[in-house]
């Protein structure tokens, strides 16, 4: 079955393509900027053909070999943005080529089956992970559309999906807006997903219509503003706001959560009242304009805390997960930690849960403690939410997890018996 490039999303889509095909020059300063070839085998490729495949690959035509390898490994670090001299986003020129190539290589069918078999596991794993360790009560109403929620509120907080894997944060997060007085809602969970595990499978037309369904209900809310913490929902909101809004662009300001919090420090300020006497580094990650900046202005307020620069591969992806090259991966790790630990520090803070989900296990191989930049905004204002996803992963013991969380999932209507596959592939993958 041919794919229906006649939907509204894709006209989009290919509206956008002729943009990016008529301003981009093809002169290659993308691919020279971005951190990844190095780790592909791209020894004497020349960047205007590279940059010229992709371009091919866009318009429906086959892409040289080394653009076609380029469009594999991206890995959103977003370096490649600032390097164009013609105000193209190559990073969202790069997000199309592999959808194009996603669909030139099956029929629509299939490309729908394979967003959707992986939205459903998903779904299950973090569905089971929240089932570890949040109340059934407290779960539906973080992912409740609608249902008892205010009908107006000034602010939404977007928290996406893959944050209910480590809910310490989440909740770190609403506590400090409720001591903030904002009046906001919670919007979350598969139910408000932004479309992105489908669009990277190929299913564009799927992805972007739940990601203009969500958006269409933060509206309903008449907030002012949508204030975001996982990193990949802000950036699809941003940078791929024509497909979910229209060529009206009805859409609302997002904001990502360190920008909102940076912008109101002396407020924060006003609600330390612990000093936290800890020396950190901020693990970082480019791709998401003003983020580590934000980050590091926040922590710099907060009394007692030592920030402390050290080197480390910033350029390598815009968050852990999605950082899928295994030896950039290593590279990048490696050089965190023995940078922390030349520096001495006590914790490496990271920004985004998807780093911190990926990374807080390696307080069993490193003498530094992993905590979330919200965990410390929590300490200085007096509360913390125990990380029980760190802690059952250092257990390293699925026995020990079930025996001390069997109970809150039986809560939450699972069987630890029939999860327990699943769950340890989520804790130690």
């Amino acid at each position: 079955m041919a794919v229906d490039t006649a939907g509204i999303y894709w006209e989009f889509m290919e509206e956008r393509i002729g943009r990016i095909t008529e301003a981009c020059t093809t002169c290659g300063k993308c691919f020279e900027a971005c951190p990844m070839p190095v780790y592909a085998e791209f020894d004497g490729s020349d960047s205007e053909s590279v940059t010229r495949g992709v371009i091919d690959i866009i318009n429906g035509r086959a892409g040289a070999p080394d653009a076609v390898r380029w469009v594999e490994i991206c890995q959103k670090s977003g370096v490649c943005i600032e390097a164009c001299p013609e105000d193209v986003n190559p990073r969202e020129m790069i997000s199309y080529a592999k959808i194009k190539r996603l669909n030139a290589a099956g029929d629509g069918e299939s490309t729908k089956k394979v967003s959707r078999d992986y939205f459903k596991l998903l779904s299950r794993t973090i569905r089971l992970m929240a089932g570890l360790q949040v109340e059934p009560d407290l779960y539906k109403r973080l992912i409740a559309v609608h249902g008892q929620k205010k009908a107006k509120a000034d602010a939404v907080f977007y928290f996406g999906c893959n944050i209910l894997q480590t809910p310490h944060i989440l909740l770190s997060c609403m506590d400090v807006f409720d001591r903030m007085n904002l009046d906001y809602e919670v919007a979350g969970g598969m139910g408000h997903c932004c479309g992105i595990n489908h669009i990277r499978r190929g299913d564009l037309e799927t992805g972007a219509a739940m990601g203009k369904r969500s958006l269409d209900l933060f509206k309903s809310y008449g907030a002012e503003s949508v204030i975001t913490f996982c990193p990949t929902c802000q950036m699809q909101y941003t940078d791929y706001i024509h497909l979910y809004a229209g060529p009206e662009g009805d859409s609302l300001p997002f904001i990502h959560i360190s920008k909102y919090l940076a912008e109101r420090i002396e407020m924060l300020k006003s609600l330390y009242v612990h000093p936290v006497e800890k020396r950190v580094a901020v693990h970082l990650h480019g791709g998401l304009e003003g983020v580590e900046d934000n980050v590091q202005a926040i922590l710099r307020s907060v009394p007692g805390l030592e920030l402390v620069d050290i080197d480390q591969l910033s350029d390598h992806g815009y968050q852990c997960p999605t950082l899928v090259v295994p030896e950039a991966r290593e590279v990048m790790r490696a050089k965190l930690f023995t940078s922390a630990e030349a520096a001495g520090v006590d914790s490496i803070v990271t920004i985004y849960h998807g780093c911190h989900r990926a990374l807080c296990g390696e307080e069993l191989n490193h003498p530094v403690e992993i905590e979330n930049f919200m965990t410390i905004l929590g300490q200085a204002m007096g509360f913390e939410y125990p990380d029980r996803t760190k802690t059952f992963k250092l257990y390293e013991d699925m026995d020990r997890v079930l025996a001390e969380a069997g109970e809150m999932l039986r809560a939450n209507g699972v069987d630890p018996d029939k999860a327990r596959e699943q769950l340890q592939q989520a804790l130690y993958p």
